[in-house]
């Protein structure tokens, strides 16, 4: 019983253990240094979304920024990939943006 429960804490605890967040987390130079990664759903859709460029918000996206997401509100991601920040709008694919506390992705409602 004992081993049981503690395996179930450490998944918890692995997986967040928390829903995300819509239009959650930091954003712009706040989201510096909170460790908030772009997920898997949002980097695989990339090519959906529009470049903004190497500056997006006051911050520089390089190698010091590589993978850095936030939720500029309750549906579009921005993301820092390869040099370039990407604004991706989650609700094209009917989805959220959120934060889950580790990783900004587009979530399912």
């Amino acid at each position: 019983m004992l081993k049981t429960t503690l395996v179930s804490v450490v998944l918890v605890a692995a997986c967040g253990g928390s829903s995300p967040k819509k239009g959650g987390g930091q954003k712009g130079s706040a989201a510096m240094g909170t460790g908030q990664m772009t997920g898997g759903t949002a980097m695989s859709m990339m090519s959906q979304g529009s470049s903004q460029g190497d500056t997006y918000e006051g911050v520089t996206c390089d190698g010091s920024t590589e993978g850095l997401a936030w939720c500029d509100d309750d549906f579009d991601i921005a993301f820092c990939d390869q040099g370039q920040w990407w604004i991706l709008d989650c609700s094209q694919f009917g989805d959220y943006c959120g934060d889950d506390g580790y990783t900004v992705d587009c979530y399912d409602d």
